[in-house]
């Protein structure tokens, strides 16, 4: 019998402890009965709204009580807490809400809010945003102005790429044409003379067909193409010269497993052809040339691979790069078309080369056209 007050006093000093507890916090913190009537505010909610102990929950804060049955049932009796953000008309703020059951002596259940106010959050969330969004127009404008730029640094680049490699043709016909104002040749004379405008003339036509292919890059129209036909027209391709070609063993291996893959015909046959007139050009009339074919990770793989002196190790790093050659008569356009045409098929062109064995390209190509890629990947292997 003498227990009873002072247990009830140990119960009211928990309540009072608790309640300082929560008058305590910053958060705005309310309980809400079965009833829908709040039955503890703490004192920083309190400051905020006024007191609204025993007030219906949806009357204070301006909501329709058409929700108070979503709100006071929707949740399971064990089930998480619930996070919304709701903004205050009264005081114009922005709230996080946590929600979350409690369990009363009595049986019945009640709910628990807790609110935070993120009005400030919410203002630096807007203004960076304002911000990234600023952020973004400035840099579509700078990449737009870097991107005229480049242009206008290819055209210029071009332009005397072209001047430069048309001027030696040109100046041959030009001779060429001189000497049969002159007069009447002899015949041996006349013949050598129009075998030589015929020469340099078609090599002008090569040079500004290179020019134009990498000017103006088309846009590949993808369809299924047969690996195995590719091949064999490209190395039709290679043997059709002759003066090039010379005693090269020409082979391909096309892996069973891709007979077919969606590509721009066309365009892959010159940029494989570009390749094969490189390793030609390297094997000068002497070895081996392979095309390969390899099903990899759901790409394929077309490999080009010679048997010549190889790739020095200094230039393998530059070989892709436009208007770069060790040939006097090359315009060193040939792997940097290459490059285009497999980078427009979102796929990438590498490089690798022992020294004095070889030198072997890979194409890699996607199922599927992602973005180009921006740069070739090239390694270097030593013996």
């Amino acid at each position: 019998m003498k227990r009873g007050p002072r247990k009830r006093r140990d119960v009211e000093w928990e309540r009072d402890r608790l309640r300082a507890i929560l008058d305590s916090m910053e958060d705005g913190i309310y309980i809400v009965g079965r009833d829908y009537r709040i039955d503890f505010m703490n004192l920083a909610l309190r400051s905020e709204v006024g007191d609204g102990e025993g007030q219906l929950c949806h009357e204070l804060f301006g909501h329709d009580s058409e929700n108070c049955d979503h709100c006071l049932h929707g949740m399971g009796s064990f089930g998480p807490q619930i996070l919304r953000e709701w903004t205050f008309a009264a005081t114009g703020k922005t709230y996080e809400m946590a929600v979350a059951p409690i369990h009363e002596p009595e049986g019945h259940i009640s709910r628990l809010h807790i609110l935070r106010d993120i009005t400030e959050r919410k203002r630096l969330e807007a203004r960076l945003q304002e911000y990234s969004f600023h952020l973004e127009a400035r840099l579509r404008e700078q990449a737009e102005t870097l991107l005229h730029r480049e242009r206008l640094a290819l055209l210029g680049e071009i332009s005397a790429g072209l001047a430069h490699e048309i001027r030696t043709p040109l100046g041959a016909i030009i001779t060429g044409i001189k000497v049969l104002e002159k007069g009447h040749p002899r015949e041996e004379e006349r013949r050598l003379i129009f075998e030589l405008l015929m020469r340099e003339a078609t090599r002008l036509k090569v040079k500004v067909s290179e020019f134009l292919a990498y000017a103006r890059p088309r846009t590949p129209q993808l369809r299924q193409t047969s690996v195995a036909r590719l091949f064999d027209e490209v190395l039709h391709l290679a043997a059709a010269d002759e003066g090039l070609a010379g005693r090269v063993h020409l082979e391909k291996t096309v892996d069973s497993g891709a007979p077919e893959w969606p590509m721009d015909k066309d365009l892959m046959k010159e940029a494989l052809h570009n390749l094969c007139i490189n390793a030609l050009q390297a094997l000068q009339g002497d070895g081996s040339l392979r095309l390969e074919s390899r099903f990899v990770e759901g790409s394929l793989e077309l490999l080009v691979k010679d048997d010549g002196p190889g790739i020095p190790s200094h230039e393998i790093q530059n070989i892709f790069k436009p208007f770069h050659t060790l040939r006097p008569e090359g315009t060193g356009l040939g792997l940097s078309i290459c490059r285009e045409i497999v980078e427009s098929h979102g796929g990438r062109v590498s490089a690798s080369s022992i020294p004095g064995n070889g030198a072997t390209f890979r194409i890699l190509l996607p199922h599927t056209a992602p973005s180009p890629i921006s740069q070739p990947e090239v390694t270097s292997e030593s013996p």
